[in-house]
């Protein structure tokens, strides 16, 4: 099984400090991820679902190595080690000189299609960009990849001449997915990428993104919302609630079995398609989501929890596996 791991994350944490005053003193501190622990097989997708805010979208940039990009101070623990050919690397440690020499391996799609194409550039020069980064092809070649890719996923070659503006949400992402393929990644990280989309569409992208998962052996990363979308194309499913992972296991077993309480409560939310049967029974949170500058002591879920006892206030709870692969972080639901 060892052998069969792409990336190992492994008690991976990412804090914001926050200055404030006169001398720009840190005065807080923004734990978007407290110490997760997972792992990702080759040619596996992993989906990851949680409220907004619980740092699923931190965690795809972390795993991606672009957060120090973004916010310079942040403060990045744990390790995220890839394993690739006969080496593993921990993305963790490496410099952005270092990340350079992998970076073709791991890409992101993301959530916006709007947003995150340049308006500037051509489909052709969007796709081809990281062809001219990151391979040793000439521009012949480049053309030539750009119109397969295209055909991959639904598009025509001869589109490769247009700008963004002139696609629909549904195809920019297309086009957003050719150019993440582009240097055949061994791990994409797929910031929600269906939610900006009509649902009509998201249908059309989550079955093109199987088949090209299936075609180019990739692994993905699947941050959604939606626990169905997730159920349908996920092999194991990560549930996070406050930038701590509640529970991680198979797509089956978490979705029709799920242990924690914080995920029969998400389930419980998804209506059941079939108008003949009784929805499940509903069960509603009390409160607000705390905030992650002054999370709750112990269990981060308690004061939301309807299970929760005092002594869960006391320590956070070890996330620990319950049954064969599938793991998780409440010592109360057995």
């Amino acid at each position: 099984m060892s052998n069969n791991k792409l990336v190992d994350v492994k008690n991976l944490s990412v804090h914001f400090p926050i200055h404030g005053g006169v001398f720009s003193k840190r005065v807080a501190t923004v734990k978007a991820v407290d110490g997760i622990s997972f792992s990702i097989g080759k040619k596996q997708i992993v989906g990851m679902v949680g409220e907004s805010g619980c740092g699923k979208t931190t965690v795809g940039r972390a795993m991606i190595n672009i957060l120090r990009h973004v916010s310079p101070d942040v403060e990045i623990g744990g390790n995220i080690e890839y394993h690739f050919d006969d080496e593993v690397v921990d993305f963790v440690q490496l410099s952005p000189r270092e990340m350079r020499k992998y970076r073709s391996r791991v890409q992101m799609i993301f959530q916006d299609p709007y947003a995150s194409l340049n308006p500037r550039m051509t489909v052709a020069q969007i796709i081809s960009e990281p062809l001219q980064l990151h391979t040793k092809m000439n521009a012949q070649e480049q053309r030539e990849r750009v119109g397969w890719l295209l055909e991959k996923v639904g598009l025509q070659p001869e589109q490769a001449r247009r700008f963004p503006h002139e696609f629909s949400g549904g195809q920019r992402q297309r086009i957003g997915i050719a150019r993440a393929l582009a240097t055949n990644p061994d791990l994409i990280i797929c910031d929600e990428p269906v939610s900006a989309l009509d649902v009509s569409i998201q249908a059309q992208v989550i079955n093109l993104m199987m088949d090209l998962q299936d075609e180019f052996e990739v692994s993905y990363l699947f941050i959604a919302h939606d626990l169905s979308v997730v159920e349908h194309i996920s092999d194991k499913i990560a549930v996070m609630y406050l930038g701590d992972m509640a529970e991680f296991g198979n797509a089956r077993d978490v979705y029709h079995h799920p242990c924690h309480p914080y995920s029969k409560a998400l389930l419980s939310a998804v209506p059941l398609p079939d108008p003949s049967r009784k929805n499940r029974e509903r069960i509603v949170l009390k409160g607000d989501v705390p905030t992650p500058l002054n999370k709750p002591s112990g269990c981060a879920f308690r004061t939301r929890c309807p299970v929760a006892e005092s002594s869960c206030a006391e320590s956070k709870p070890v996330f620990e596996e319950q049954a064969k692969d599938h793991f998780v972080a409440c010592p109360i639901v057995k």
